[in-house]
C-alpha cells in the first residue's frame, strides 16, 4: 500500500520581538510609497466634494492645516517621551510637514491637471526615497553604535534619568547632564555608578558626578573614558621664577583632562585666576609607600625657592637627605632630628604671636603680600613621627593662619591613631594619593570629593596620582584624578641654585621670634646629588650658621621675669619631682653597692691593722663637700651663673642639659634648700620659654633649651 504524503507545514520560528522588529521594517519602508500611491485619491476627492462650495472649501482647508499642527506637536511629544535622537525628531517634522502641506494644497487646488499630479509625483517620489536612504544608514549606524545610555536604561534601572545632553572635550572625558525625573533623585543614580563602570567596562572611579547646588535634580556625571596621564608629563620648570608668592598660583601637575593643576597657598594672591580663596588652608598629603606624596612635595618647594616674599620650613625625621637632598640649599630651615622638631613646635607659637602682632600693628587680620613679613611653608614629611601625640602641633594649626603660616602634613594614613582628629579637622585641604583602601581618603580630602566619586585605590601602581581638593582650587574639581609633573633631581636642583639670587631673606621679626634655634640651625648651600661619571663632586657640608655673639657672663646684669615671695616663704615645691629625684639617687646608690670586689680581695686586712696610704698615682675620687664662704653664691648671683651657663650651651649648639649638669652651682648658692631654690628657677625659666620640659623623657628631668636666657625676648 502505497504511503501517503501529506503536506509539510511552515513553521515561523522567529521571537514576537523579530516579528514585530520585521512588520515595522516593513511599514517604515513601504508606508512613503503607499502614501504618496493612494495619497492623490483622497485629495482629489475632497477636492471635488468642496470645489463648488467656497465656505466648505475654507473650512475643509482650515481643518487639515489644524490637523496637520496638532499631528506635528504629537509626533514631537511622542519622540520626547521615546528618547529618540535628533535625527529621528527632524525626520519625522519634516514628513509630517510636508504631508500636511501637500494635502492642503492638493484639496484646494485639486489634483487634475498635468501639472499638479506631475508635482504630487515628483515630490512623492522625492520623499519616498529620502525616507528609505535614511532609514536604511540610520538603522546601521545605530546598530554598529548604539547608545549606551540606552542600554544602561533597561540593564540597571536609569529610566527615571534621562540624559539631557553629552559631550566631550577631545580628551578622554564626556560630561553629560543627566536629569532626575518622576521622584528620582541624584543618590538613585550614585548608587547605580558602579554598576554603571561595570557596564561600561571602565574602572571604579572613573565616573563621578556633581549635584548643581539651584536643582537637585540635574546632576553632572564626568566620565573619564582614557587615562591620558598614563604616560606623565615632563617637568616644565618654575610655573612663574622671581614672582612674589602672593602674585599667582603655583603649578604641580595636570589633570586628567589636560588643565593644569594649581595650588593658592597663601590664599591671597594679586591674581588668583580662578583659585580664588582668602584664607590659608593647612593640608593634609597622605598616600601609601611609593604614592608620590615626596614628589609632589618636592615640586612644592622647588616653586617656593624660586618666588620671592616666602620662605620654606622641612621637617624629615627619616631620611631628609634622600627626600630632599638635591634641593635642600633652598630651605631656609632643614629640621632632621625629632629632637630639633619637637623644640621647633615648642618655639612656633611665639613666632605666631610676633607675627601677628606685627600684621595687628599695620591694621591687617591676614598675611598679605608686601606686608614685609615672608610667607613661611612648613612641610612635615612623615608627620606621624610628631603629629600623633603633641599637643602643640593642633594648637598651632588653629593659629597658624592669621600669621601667614601654611602647614603641610605629610603622612601615609591621617588615622587618630597616626594624626590628632583635631589637627585633622584644622587641615581643611587635602592632596590624596593612591591608598590600599580607598574608603580612606575621607581621612584626608572633604566630604563632597569623596561622595561626588574620588577614589584613589591604586596603592602605589600609578605615582603622582592624586586628588586634589582646597587651597582655592573650585569645588567641581575636587574628584578628578590629577597627576604631578615628572622632574629629575638634578632639573629641580638648577631651578634652587638659581633662585639664590631671588629669594628674600627671612624677615627680622620671624627670626628673632625663632632665636637661639634658628640662628644656630644647619643650612646647606650646595645640593645633594649623585656624582656623574667624570664629575668632581666632592661630598657636600652643612653650613651652619654663625651664632651670634653674646655678652661675658660678668658684664651681663640680669633682673627675675618673675618676683615672689623670699626664699623662706617659698612652699611650692614639686612634692612628686623630689621624689622621683630622690628614688633615682636611690637607685644610684644600690647599683654602687652591688659592684662588690672580687672574693677575698680584703681577708688579709684586721680591724686594729693601719690603712695603707694611696699609692702616689692613684686617682683621687671627690666627692664635694662644703664650700668656703668665700665661693658661696647669694640667691641673685646663683641665677646669674645659671642663666650663663645655659647662654653658653646654646652658643655651643647644646640643645638640652639635665639637673645633675648644674649640680656645682646649686652646691655653691648658700641656701639651705638648694633644690627648692632650682625648682624655683626652673618654673621662670620655664614660663618665660627659655625651656621646657622633654616629655618624650623616660627618665627624669631632661629639659630642652629653647633659647639663651639672656637674649632680648626673654621677657624681663
Amino acid at each position: 500500500m502505497a504511503r501517503r504524503v501529506s503536506k509539510s507545514k511552515n513553521f515561523d520560528t522567529r521571537t514576537d520581538d523579530e516579528q514585530r522588529q520585521d512588520r515595522a521594517r516593513r511599514l517604515r519602508y513601504a508606508g512613503p510609497w503607499a502614501a504618496t500611491a493612494l495619497g492623490p485619491l483622497m485629495v482629489e476627492g475632497a477636492h471635488v466634494a468642496v470645489a463648488g462650495n467656497p465656505a466648505a472649501l475654507a473650512l475643509a482647508t482650515l481643518g487639515i492645516a489644524g490637523t496637520g499642527s496638532a499631528l506635528c506637536k504629537l509626533m514631537s511629544h511622542l519622540d520626547s517621551k521615546a528618547k529618540r535622537d535628533k535625527d529621528t525628531v527632524r525626520l519625522h517634522q519634516v514628513n509630517t510637514i510636508a504631508v500636511t502641506a501637500a494635502a492642503t494644497l492638493g484639496t484646494i487646488t485639486g489634483l487634475d491637471t498635468a501639472a499638479t499630479a506631475s508635482a504630487w509625483a515628483l515630490g512623492g517620489i522625492g520623499l519616498s526615497l529620502a525616507n528609505n536612504l535614511w532609514s536604511s544608514f540610520h538603522k546601521k549606524g545605530s546598530e554598529k553604535s548604539a547608545s549606551k545610555w540606552e542600554k544602561l536604561e533597561s540593564e540597571i534601572g536609569l529610566a527615571k534619568h534621562e540624559l539631557k545632553e553629552a559631550q566631550s572635550n577631545g580628551k578622554g572625558t564626556v560630561i553629560a547632564t543627566v536629569e532626575a525625573k518622576d521622584g528620582a533623585t541624584a543618590e538613585d543614580l550614585a548608587r547605580r555608578i558602579p554598576a554603571m563602570a561595570a557596564a561600561m567596562k571602565i574602572g571604579k572611579g572613573r565616573i563621578t558626578h556633581t549635584v548643581d547646588d539651584d536643582d537637585s535634580s540635574m546632576v553632572t556625571m564626568r566620565v573619564q573614558v582614557a587615562d591620558l596621564l598614563k604616560e606623565g608629563f615632563a617637568w616644565r620648570g618654575p610655573s612663574a621664577f622671581g614672582a612674589s608668592i602672593g602674585d599667582v598660583p603655583i603649578r604641580t601637575g595636570r589633570y586628567e583632562d589636560g588643565e593644569d593643576l594649581l595650588l593658592n597657598l597663601t590664599g591671597q594672591l594679586r591674581d588668583p585666576g580662578p583659585l580664588s580663596n582668602g584664607n590659608v588652608e593647612h593640608a593634609i598629603a597622605m598616600g601609601v609607600n611609593g604614592a608620590g606624596k615626596t614628589q609632589g612635595n618636592q615640586l612644592i618647594l622647588v616653586e617656593v625657592a624660586t618666588r620671592t616674599e616666602v620662605s620654606s620650613i622641612v621637617i624629615d625625621c627619616s631620611k631628609f637627605q634622600q627626600d630632599f637632598g638635591h634641593i635642600r640649599h633652598g630651605v631656609e630651615w632643614p629640621i632632621d632630628k625629632k629632637d630639633a622638631a619637637r623644640r621647633f613646635f615648642k618655639v612656633l607659637p611665639n613666632a605666631i604671636e610676633k607675627r601677628t602682632d606685627f600684621l595687628a600693628a599695620k591694621g591687617l587680620s591676614k598675611w598679605e603680600p608686601g606686608c614685609g613679613l615672608n610667607f613661611l611653608v612648613v612641610i612635615g614629611e612623615e608627620a606621624a613621627d610628631f603629629a600623633a601625640d603633641n599637643e602643640h602641633y593642633q594648637k598651632i594649626l588653629r593659629t597658624a593662619r592669621a600669621a601667614g603660616i601654611w602647614i603641610l602634613t605629610s603622612i601615609q594614613r591621617a588615622t587618630h591613631n597616626n594624626m590628632d582628629t583635631d589637627s585633622r579637622a584644622n587641615s581643611p585641604a587635602g592632596l590624596c594619593f593612591g591608598l590600599r583602601d580607598g574608603a580612606d581618603a575621607q581621612y584626608c580630602l572633604p566630604d563632597e570629593a569623596t561622595d561626588a566619586g574620588a577614589w584613589p585605590q591604586w596603592g602605589n601602581r600609578k605615582p603622582g596620582y592624586h586628588y586634589a581638593a582646597g587651597l582655592g582650587i573650585p569645588e567641581e574639581r575636587w574628584h578628578i584624578t590629577a597627576r604631578t609633573e615628572l622632574a629629575n633631581k638634578r632639573d629641580q636642583a638648577d631651578a634652587v641654585s638659581a633662585g639664590a639670587t631671588i629669594r628674600t631673606p627671612l624677615d627680622t621679626v620671624t627670626a628673632e621670634a625663632f632665636g637661639d634655634l634658628y640662628v644656630n640651625r644647619t643650612t646647606y648651600d650646595a645640593p645633594l646629588l649623585p656624582q656623574e661619571e667624570g664629575e668632581d663632586n666632592p661630598p657636600q657640608q652643612a653650613a651652619p650658621s654663625a651664632p651670634a655673639a653674646a655678652p661675658a657672663p660678668a658684664a651681663v646684669e640680669t633682673t627675675p621675669a618673675y618676683s615672689g615671695p623670699p626664699d623662706e616663704e617659698m612652699d611650692d615645691v614639686d612634692e612628686e619631682t623630689m621624689a622621683r629625684e630622690v628614688e633615682e639617687l636611690t637607685e644610684m646608690l644600690q647599683n654602687v653597692l652591688e659592684e662588690d670586689p672580687e672574693p677575698g680581695a680584703y681577708d688579709h686586712l684586721r680591724i686594729e691593722d693601719e690603712i695603707e696610704p694611696p699609692a702616689e698615682d692613684a686617682p683621687v675620687l671627690s666627692l664635694g663637700g662644703a664650700v668656703d664662704d668665700a665661693d658661696k653664691l647669694t640667691s641673685e648671683q646663683g641665677r646669674q651663673e645659671l642663666y650663663a651657663r645655659l647662654d653658653k650651651w646654646v652658643r655651643e649648639g647644646k640643645n638640652s642639659f639635665a639637673p645633675r649638669d648644674v649640680t656645682d652651682i646649686l652646691m655653691r648658692v648658700g641656701l639651705s634648700d638648694t633644690k627648692r631654690w632650682f625648682y624655683r628657677e626652673r618654673d621662670r625659666l620655664i614660663e618665660a620659654g627659655v625651656i621646657s620640659v622633654d616629655e618624650s623623657d623616660e627618665g627624669f628631668g631632661l629639659y630642652d633649651i629653647l633659647r639663651s636666657p639672656l637674649s632680648g625676648n626673654n621677657g624681663e
